[in-house]
């Protein structure tokens, strides 16, 4: 059955990606971008048509939608391919070739390592993976749009969803149980990964495959320093810490987490999710850029258009509209699946009108500038508008931005970032030495020398060290794009991959000042802050390493060796970690390698494996369970977050979050206790109509929670459908 599994899976993310490939080669006007980026714009698409089909209450989220989905996009695909066809005549070249070849190489290859990792150890256990697997399960069981929340029924989920959905979208395609698909999920996402960083880099080197691997490495499989040191330390452990590279700065009071432990640790958690769109959004808005913007058409165009015949009309509405629609969806579907994504998305889209009005090549005149920002708003407001409905299904009450007390140790610092910040000033400072003149290295020198005094004095003044690692490398970026955009000939590559890393240190450097206020306390302030826009920064940053760093490799006579040892350093140590770790993870295998979670839940209890799998095949979507509620990251809920079943209360601490501490959590927590605990039958029966109660879980989780308490077989209003240690009992009467 596993391989029936891999291979539909396998099936459906090929379909997905040939499906829109004629339609990104209309926006990319060619073949090797379109087939780096079909396979996660694939999903893309087919996920926002077939969740826009499901908001009418006639349909719902389901395999048939998405089918109808899947067939529109396809449609548009062969007409658009009609279309260029009849335009390239006998030239028009083939459906799949060799761009289409190196593509699904470089997409299957990371997808298949990973794989192999999870295959080792299946297992969906720690940190927050119940509470993914509730979400995922959910929607990828049932079609109720907005989805049931899983950890407080009759609620629907109070938190972002979207990533969520496009993992469930692959699921119900393929029709493969979620026991199997959270973890195909997981490497299926490091592999949208790698070719996303690939396409962004494969563009801005002119086409070099070098800097397009480097960087799909660097974006997925790269640890850091930290890593390496523990790795160097204690090399082919079983039972490697692989956990202490992502708590870092201030002692592990705050996370650090980067691509590789995350698609390693395997939380299926919205920045995960959010991550190839993220980045495949990148090198939309660069192709973007790139096209000219149409003028003000004058009445001689308009009247000759309106004697076009109707296909000729529509392929002018689709090169007029579909780029800036492919923009506006990708950073819409990066959004929606990661809220903290929104700053990034707004400044590139932003950023990225302005460039168009040049196409990057010069300075914009003021008045461009403000009409190009204008316009990159209005895409801007395009993906959110496409999103409305969506973002009004949940309500996360948001509590502002305070001023940081706490800064990064300088070693703490560089222990996280040292890698990549050793890998581009290696590329810039190249980059800038290589256009400058003979006669005005001099003065160059001595700028680059008083603003890293600055910097010094700037890092001491507002008492954050990491300034003086962070300014400096902005400063280079800067100067690189400067000198881009006023050469004659203009490098818009450039100036792009300047802008990456300028945006990157801008979100590490505002981490140090300030931060989104949550319910952690002052000892997390940044916890949460560091974490989501560390994890947004790396990718950019890795980028214009590989872009930046291929020139200096290939430039050697040029560079010298200094640059190129350095690189060559920084690449080599930063795959300690992962080796180590992996190394690790297959050493811990039991058995034969399987992607079933259900073989690790089996070894846990098999008794609440066999009552799961009952469950999961007897009871109707929308039943409500009841079971034991208590604290997070612990196997409590594990029957509603394996089934996707509604369960009275799941983990309370992060429905509290979600909730903004609404009372009636802490009510429900009480009458799950009152339930289990009291004596009187008709106090328990009044707990199981108020909730609309259906099923009753009995297990030794239910037992060792609520010692003392009363089988619920004692209860005359339950009747027992499933026997075991963990045993099911139904309502009687209940629908």
């Amino acid at each position: 059955m596993l391989v029936r599994d891999i291979l539909m899976w396998v099936l459906t993310v090929e379909v997905l990606g040939l499906a829109c490939l004629p339609l990104l080669r209309v926006f990319f006007d060619n073949r090797r971008d379109a087939a780096l980026l079909s396979r996660p714009f694939g999903l893309a698409l087919v996920a926002y048509i077939g969740w826009a089909l499901s908001l009418s209450k006639s349909v719902g989220f389901e395999r048939g939608t998405l089918l109808l989905a899947l067939a529109i996009v396809a449609i548009a695909s062969y007409l658009a391919r009609r279309a260029a066809r009849k335009r390239q005549g006998a030239a028009a070249e083939r459906y799949w070739g060799a761009e289409e070849r190196r593509a699904a190489l470089l997409f299957w290859v990371p997808t298949a390592i990973f794989l192999g990792i999870r295959a080792a150890v299946p297992e969906v256990l720690g940190a927050e993976k119940f509470m993914d697997l509730a979400f995922f399960n959910s929607l990828s069981r049932f079609g109720a749009m907005p989805p049931t929340d899983p950890w407080m029924s009759g609620h629907t989920i109070n938190y972002y969803y979207w990533g969520y959905l496009l993992a469930a979208v692959l699921a119900k395609l393929a029709q493969v149980p979620s026991f199997v698909s959270y973890n195909l999920s997981v490497a299926t996402f490091a592999g949208y990964t790698f070719v996303s960083a690939a396409c962004l880099a494969l563009r801005l080197s002119g086409g070099r495959s070098l800097a397009g691997i480097w960087a799909g490495i660097g974006a997925v499989f790269a640890g850091n320093v930290t890593g390496a040191l523990d790795a160097w330390h204690a090399p082919f452990i079983r039972d490697f810490d692989y956990w202490h590279a992502s708590r870092v700065i201030a002692s592990g009071n705050t996370i650090n987490e980067f691509p590789f432990f995350t698609f390693f640790h395997a939380d299926l958690h919205p920045h995960l999710l959010a991550f190839p769109f993220s980045i495949a959004v990148f090198a939309a808005a660069h192709r973007y850029i790139a096209i000219p913007a149409a003028g003000a058409a004058d009445a001689d165009a308009a009247a000759a258009r309106k004697k076009l015949p109707l296909s000729a009309k529509a392929a002018e509405f689709l090169g007029r509209w579909w780029p800036p629609f492919v923009v506006a969806l990708l950073a819409g579907t990066a959004r929606a699946a990661n809220n903290w994504l929104l700053p990034a998305m707004a400044i590139l889209l932003v950023v990225a009108g302005v460039l168009r009005t040049t196409q990057a090549r010069r300075i914009p005149p003021l008045g461009d500038a403000l009409w190009g920002a204008l316009v990159g708003a209005g895409v801007l407001l395009l993906s959110l508008v496409l999103w409305y409905p969506y973002s009004r299904s949940y309500a996360l009450q948001t509590q502002g931005l305070a001023r940081a007390t706490q800064r990064s140790d300088l070693l703490e610092f560089l222990g996280v970032w040292g890698f990549l910040f050793a890998a581009c000033y290696a590329g810039l400072i190249f980059a800038v030495a290589a256009g400058t003149k003979e006669e005005s290295r001099k003065s160059s020198d001595l700028f680059l020398a008083l603003f890293g005094f600055g910097c010094l004095v700037a890092a001491f003044l507002t008492r954050a060290p990491a300034l003086m690692a962070l300014l400096p490398l902005a400063a280079i970026a800067v100067i690189v794009a400067y000198r881009a955009l006023r050469s004659p000939e203009g490098d818009p590559d450039d100036v792009f991959t300047s802008f990456l890393i300028v945006l990157a240190v801008g979100m590490i450097a505002g981490c140090e000042f300030i931060y989104f206020k949550d319910n952690y306390g002052e000892q997390l302030q940044r916890m949460n802050t560091i974490f989501k826009f560390y994890h947004q920064a790396w990718p950019l940053l890795a980028v214009g390493a590989a872009v930046f760093g291929e020139r200096v490799w290939r430039q050697r006579r040029l560079a010298g060796w200094l640059p190129r040892f350095a690189l060559a350093v920084a690449a080599a140590v930063s795959l300690f970690y992962p080796v180590e770790a992996a190394a690790s993870r297959l050493r811990q295998q039991e058995g034969s390698p399987s992607l079933d979670l259900r073989i690790a839940l089996n070894r846990r209890s098999s008794a609440d494996k066999a009552a799961i799998e009952w469950l999961s095949q007897h009871a109707s979507a929308g039943s409500v369970l009841l079971e034991a509620t208590g604290d997070p990251y612990s196997e409590l809920a594990r029957i509603s977050s394996h089934t996707g079943l509604p369960t009275v209360l799941g983990w309370a601490n992060h429905e509290g979050l979600w909730r903004s501490n609404d009372p009636e959590i802490a009510q429900r927590g009480g009458a799950v206790r009152s339930f289990y605990t009291a004596l009187d039958a008709a106090a328990a029966q009044a707990v199981i109509a108020r909730y609309g109660v259906k099923y009753v879980v009995w297990g030794d989780m239910e037992r060792r929670t609520y010692p003392g308490a009363p089988d619920p077989g004692t209860r005359p209003f339950l009747e027992l459908v499933f026997p075991g240690q963990t045993a099911i009992y139904r309502v009687i009467g209940a629908r």
